[in-house]
């Protein structure tokens, strides 16, 4: 029996994910800027498959960074994840991954161009958030749970709203540091210790929400 007519072919979504995936490396490779003729022509195919799968510019880098969430489940499960280390040492350990793979491994293009992307674009926009931003604030919300859980952070793991304010209150500077660096080049005019930033965040951090016996192990009392 034949395909009904309007009815698409079994390997649409697979095809779709694909050229995505391929939409996606030109977006990292160009910048936010990228045209939908350099879409294309990054992804090897024509405008009007660009435009036949996902409508416009717009639609396709949208899709193109949802993609990231799958792609980069392993990272964001290390994240949610900090194994047996205690509050401190996991806080340190998680900014200081994040800051070396920044440049080397293509985080920094990534977080960057999507965002520049979608801010103010009511498709690309929401396609950075279910893709690259939320999974990580999320993981990261799941990591504060844990110590919570633990006993090593002053936050109560069933309120939503504490913890997402806390994640965002340990990402947003660490973020803003990286792309102040980095994305916009401020390490030319303003350069900032990456490691003493590290330190003087986590420590601040973990003197406002960090438990008792957290601290104690630190060797910091609240008062100081």
């Amino acid at each position: 029996m034949g395909r009904l007519l309007g009815a698409r072919n079994q390997d649409y979504e697979a095809t779709k994910v694909a050229l995505a995936r391929r939409v996606r490396g030109a977006v990292v490779r160009r910048g936010a800027q990228v045209s939908l003729h350099e879409l294309a022509r990054e992804a090897d195919v024509s405008i009007p498959t660009i435009k036949h799968y996902f409508g416009d510019r717009s639609g396709a880098v949208a899709e193109a960074l949802r993609t990231v969430k799958e792609d980069a489940a392993q990272y964001t499960a290390g994240v949610a994840d900090p194994g047996d280390k205690g509050f401190e040492a996991s806080l340190r350990a998680l900014a200081t991954e994040l800051a070396a793979a920044w440049v080397p491994h293509g985080v920094g293009q990534l977080f960057t161009a999507g965002m520049g992307a979608g801010l103010f674009d009511k498709a690309a926009g929401p396609g950075y958030l279910d893709g690259v931003l939320e999974p990580t604030v999320l993981a990261m919300e799941e990591r504060l749970r844990v110590h919570a859980r633990r006993g090593e952070a002053r936050l109560d793991p069933t309120d939503e709203l504490a913890v997402r304010t806390a994640a965002l209150a340990f990402l947003s500077p660490l973020l803003v540091a990286l792309i102040h660096q980095h994305g916009l080049s401020g390490i030319k005019c303003r350069p900032l210790p990456m490691a003493a930033f590290i330190n003087e965040l986590v420590e601040r951090f973990t003197a406002a929400y960090g438990a008792k016996k957290a601290l104690r192990a630190s060797g910091r009392t609240k008062a100081e």
